[in-house]
């Protein structure tokens, strides 16, 4: 403990001082007397160890100097020294400085104001007196006297000036002129060299050192023969007095910098002691010889003070060192102490832990023993939930593909029932299959939400009003039914919002489903739209109500209650698509009084992930889409096409209804199996694949991949029916080819107008690839400089077709080489110009050739197949009779 106590004394000894800000403000600092100044005060300061000097330079700007006032005295400075560039321009900034309560120092130049400290500096008319003095005893009679100013400005220089002028009142028989060298070297040379009168001058006054050498300078250049006395005024090291020495200046008066005086007054300052208005700086004549005096002194007083410096940083070093030693030594002696004590303290406490952990080694070995149980469970609790869903998701896709045996028909019987006595029977018909459709989707949806699958959403601009009347028409005729008073509440102004349409109709027809179910006749459900700072979105209805008990979890998946039976899912992805909106949603009921649901949603779209927004109108899609010209769907629909079809499907009943609604528009051939449907596609001349996706053996996506592989069936069209919704599953489709991908259940006569647009789009690329072989063919004397990047590039595609049609081994490979493109590349190129793939065009350009040779009546069936590039005669009438719908024979005799 003794050595603790010395040890803390010993800190508190050497703790800290208190440290000390000087701010000094330089009217400028690029002549040899402010650096003088400038190192006297550093040398000075160095002698303190709690101060710290902070300078800055105006540039001779007052406003520069001014700025930067105001900046020390916004660092809080202890101490501003000023060297004014100006008297009057600083008198506002040195007055706020001083009533600030910052001990203010003038020094150099004085300020039109008293609101300062102290001021430092010599008495520029005492020099001015000195100057005329010995100027009066040195003129002969009726001598000239050539004055050089300073800054006009300046008190300084009109000091200098005043003292001059009394001194020489009294001699009447002296003439005196002058110029101005505003302080410097460059302007005081220009002004003489531009002064005609020096021959006649007998002594050139010059307010500064500098301007006397400048001046002596552009005597000599002019080569001036009189000699003329020189007197100049500050008489600083290394520019006056070095002047003197070498007798460009015959004699200079002393103007001290002050520098070491103003840092003891500062000094004096700090400690509380009062200080002068006044501390004059003394001066005195120089000449040649008392230059050379004070250069020595200067020289040996420069050099002690660098051996004073050199010991000032050893000092330094050693009482860092000891600083250390000191400070490690504590260190080391706490650091004894807490080790002892840790020692015993870890002595302590391992017996404690050694009885503590056998302790706890028993009941962790129960613990994990009931971890391992609870692993085990939460196992089968995870496999029996995914085997939940994957039942939820399977039932699902089986009940969709007899939805579509069920809708499909009634959609039909609706157009044949109207104004008949079963009209209302198939109208409830349909909208419970509608019903039970939107339920398989809603398990299909939660399904996709617990696997966390990706689902694009598509936000765009919607006018709520419209929106919502349109979902409350769905229920009109339920209303009506059960006498349901039936309302929707909405402000007049269009209230625009972004959402999801698909996402959000189906939280509103969830809500008004739920609503309708537990309203009795009679009651009243009402739909509202309100704005305020968002958009607030209500359906209230005068059910049964939810227990008070039971609000908190109505959102929870497989959440039912007493009072509400379902499936538990579709508050649960109410609840899941609004929040994906950033919005919320709540409900208050009272049990047999009334049930509100209350969805906010926010103003604008900055609450929603940017790359989701979609800028097109859906109010605005929405009109155009109602009002769409039908006549070109109205004369597919009654149109009887030529191209036969086939249709894939494992189901009998959905493959034979198939067969029958779409025989009225096409020839139908069926399959069973994808490899039934392989062996048709061999035999039989088919235009369009229509094929279910779940199948057994070939499935319909591998039966994709194969027709598109296979170049003599590449270039038929594949639509895939599926009961699969997820979006992956369709990109894999369209992926392998697939040139299309509906959903079930599906509309049959948007299924017709589908497989009719695909038909005739194939019709139209097929004329206009004859129309370009033809073209080609022509004479086309134009240079391939005159053409486009894409003529250029069809007539060298067309021109490889020709070189190689004949050679059967000549592929798609091989013409992406000879055109030195990549497949891809080569793909995309020609889809985009022809509307045929490379295989399909070098197919139709090698029947084209056919048709030529078969024209001409000179060559056999199986010569014009090998010198068309046909492998054989069997494909080549193969490949002949899918494009023509004839057989070559056929063709050759007509």
């Amino acid at each position: 403990m003794g050595l603790i106590a010395v040890l803390w004394l010993v800190s508190c000894d050497s703790a800290p001082h208190h440290s000390y800000v000087i701010g000094i403000s330089q009217c400028m600092t690029d002549d040899e007397w402010r650096e003088t100044m400038i190192q006297e005060v550093m040398i000075e300061a160095a002698n303190y160890d709690s101060l710290k000097i902070e300078i800055r330079d105006a540039h001779s700007n007052s406003e520069e100097q001014i700025h930067q006032i105001h900046e020390l005295i916004d660092r809080g400075v202890d101490i501003l020294v000023v060297s004014p560039f100006e008297s009057e321009p600083l008198v506002e900034v040195v007055e706020k400085a001083y009533r600030a309560g910052i001990p203010t120092i003038i020094t150099d130049r004085r300020v039109n104001t008293d609101c300062y400290t102290t001021f430092i500096g010599a008495d520029n008319q005492k020099i001015g007196e000195l100057a005329g003095q010995f100027a009066a005893s040195n003129l002969p009679k009726g001598g000239k006297i050539l004055e050089i100013w300073g800054l006009p400005g300046s008190s300084p220089a009109m000091e200098r000036h005043r003292g001059f002028v009394s001194s020489l009142a009294k001699r009447k028989d002296i003439v005196c002129d002058s110029v101005h060298g505003n302080w410097l070297y460059d302007d005081t040379r220009k002004a003489l060299l531009a002064y005609d009168s020096l021959n006649g001058i007998d002594i050139i006054y010059a307010h500064n050192d500098i301007m006397a050498i400048a001046a002596r300078e552009v005597m000599q250049g002019k080569k001036i023969s009189r000699p003329i006395m020189v007197m100049g005024v500050d008489a600083v090291t290394n520019t006056g007095l070095k002047a003197l020495q070498e007798g460009q200046i015959d004699v200079s008066f002393l103007y001290p910098t002050g520098g070491e005086q103003v840092i003891r007054t500062a000094i004096q300052i700090l400690r509380g002691e009062s200080v002068p208005k006044e501390i004059p700086l003394y001066t005195t004549t120089v000449d040649k010889n008392a230059a050379q005096t004070l250069l020595l002194q200067n020289h040996q007083r420069r050099n002690y003070q660098k051996r004073i410096m050199e010991q000032r940083d050893k000092s330094n070093q050693l009482l860092s060192k000891y600083e250390f030693l000191q400070n490690s030594l504590w260190i080391i002696s706490l650091l004894t102490v807490c080790s002892a004590i840790s020692l015993i303290y870890v002595y302590l406490m391992n017996n404690k832990i050694i009885r503590i952990n056998r302790e706890l080694l028993t009941r962790n070995e129960k613990e994990e023993e009931q971890n391992r149980k609870l692993i085990s469970l939460n196992a089968e609790i995870k496999e029996v939930t995914a085997q939940k869903l994957r039942l939820f998701t399977d039932v699902s896709h089986e009940v969709r593909t007899p939805l579509t045996l069920i809708l499909s028909p009634i959609e039909q019987l609706q157009s044949k029932t109207e104004g008949t006595a079963y009209e209302n029977d198939i109208k409830l018909i349909y909208r419970n299959a509608s019903r039970l459709l939107r339920v398989i989707n809603q398990v299909l949806d939660f399904q996709r939400l617990e696997s966390g699958a990706d689902e694009k959403w598509h936000f765009v601009p919607v006018n709520l009003t419209t929106f919502l009347q349109d979902i409350k028409g769905y229920f009109d005729g339920m209303a009506s039914i059960r006498h349901i008073t039936y309302n929707f509440v909405c402000p007049e102004e269009k209230c625009e919002a972004f959402i999801d349409r698909d996402k959000m109709e189906k939280v509103i027809v969830n809500l008004l489903s739920n609503a309708f179910k537990f309203t009795p006749e009679y009651g009243s459900i009402t739909l509202g739209l309100t704005v305020d700072n968002g958009f607030i979105i209500t359906v209230e209805d005068t059910g049964k109500g939810i227990e008070t008990e039971r609000l908190d979890s109505i959102f929870e998946r497989f959440h039912t209650g007493d009072s509400r039976s379902g499936s538990g899912i579709g508050l649960y992805l109410v609840k899941e698509y609004v929040n994906r909106h950033c919005g919320n949603i709540n409900v208050e009921s009272e049990p047999g009084v009334k049930t509100r649901f209350t969805i906010s949603l926010q103003k604008g779209n900055a609450h929603l992930n940017q790359e989701e927004i979609e800028t097109d109108s859906a109010s605005q899609l929405t009109t155009e889409v109602l009002s769409l010209d039908s006549a070109e769907a109205n004369r597919i629909l009654s149109s009887i096409y030529e191209e036969k079809i086939l249709i894939v499907d494992d189901e009998d009943e959905v493959r034979d209804f198939l067969k029958k609604v779409l025989s009225t528009n096409f020839k139908v051939a069926t399959a069973c199996n994808g490899k039934e449907a392989l062996s048709v596609l061999s035999s039989e001349n088919i235009s369009l694949v229509l094929s279910d996706v779940m199948m057994p053996d070939i499935n319909g996506f591998e039966l994709c991949h194969r027709i598109k592989k296979d170049e003599s069936t590449a270039h038929i069209p594949v639509l895939l029916l599926t009961a699969l919704t997820d979006i992956k599953q369709q990109i894999h489709g369209i992926s392998e080819g697939a040139d299309g991908y509906i959903q079930k259940p599906f509309h049959i006569n948007y299924l017709k107008v589908r497989i009719a647009s695909l038909i005739e789009e194939r019709r139209k690329w097929k004329k206009n690839f004859e129309n370009l072989v033809k073209s080609q063919q022509k004479e086309d004397k134009r240079p391939d400089d005159m053409l486009t990047a894409d003529e250029l590039f069809l007539r060298q595609y067309m021109q490889k077709l020709e070189d190689f049609y004949s050679d059967s081994d000549f592929g798609v490979e091989k013409l992406s080489d000879e055109l030195a493109l990549s497949r891809g590349h080569l793909y995309r190129r020609v889809k985009e110009l022809t509307g045929l793939s490379p295989i399909e065009s070098l197919r139709n350009y090698r029947l084209e050739k056919a048709v030529e040779l078969l024209q001409q009546n000179k060559y056999t069936i199986s010569e014009i197949a090998y010198n068309c590039g046909f492998s054989s005669p069997a494909y080549f009438t193969k490949c002949f009779r899918m494009v023509y719908g004839k057989t070559p024979t056929e063709m050759q005799s007509l």
